[in-house]
């Protein structure tokens, strides 16, 4: 025997919930467009907060040194090293490869292992530091001041924009500034020009 229901058998109080197949189809689709138009935007947040997280570990570094030169009345140096052992020279501009901060306590112009004050890993492979004035060494005196005035430059992909510029002066490192904002950080000579050699 076949049960027919009738209007009548459903009560009209009674409402079947739940959502139809074109409500979950528009769902999808809204959250599919709006994932399209965050991620981009979200990569590109992730990659300007490494750029900072790299500029204020360097910047760091450099107070550091300049610290520990007052501090213990000795110079301070600040040099490019793979190794975290010594001081790499030559290759240019580079610093992307790690480095060291240390003190010549027998001035013999070589840094021995009881000498080295801390190590700084490299940096992620898309991300740079380089600098035209410092090719070698950062170096500050007893008295804080800095052996050359320049600036180094931290980009990601070598794209100049959304880089930042850190400032060495005889006595402080700063910030670049974008003073007309267009993302691309200034040295002393103006906008950086190149992250390869900025």
């Amino acid at each position: 025997m076949l049960n027919t229901f009738s209007q009548s058998q459903f009560n009209s109080t009674q409402r079947v919930h739940g959502f139809t197949l074109i409500e979950l189809m528009m769902t999808l689709a809204v959250a599919a467009i709006l994932i399209t138009i965050a991620i981009p935007s979200f990569r590109s947040m992730i990659i300007s907060n490494n750029i900072i997280t790299h500029t204020n570990e360097f910047v760091g570094t450099i107070s550091y040194a300049r610290s520990e030169a007052i501090r213990r009345g000795k110079s301070v140096t600040i040099c490019k090293s793979s190794s975290g052992t010594a001081c790499l020279t030559g290759g240019g501009t580079y610093w992307d490869s790690g480095w060291i901060a240390h003190i010549d306590l027998d001035s013999d112009g070589t840094v021995d292992a009881n000498e080295v004050l801390r190590v700084w890993p490299k940096l992620p492979d898309t991300y740079t530091l380089r600098s035209s004035e410092f090719t070698d060494l950062l170096r500050y005196n007893p008295l804080g001041t800095a052996n050359n005035s320049g600036s180094f430059a931290i980009c990601h992909n070598s794209s100049e924009q959304g880089a930042k510029a850190i400032i060495i002066t005889p006595m402080r490192p700063r910030l670049g500034e974008d003073s007309d904002n267009n993302q691309i950080p200034e040295n002393d000579s103006g906008e950086i020009n190149s992250c390869e050699s900025p």
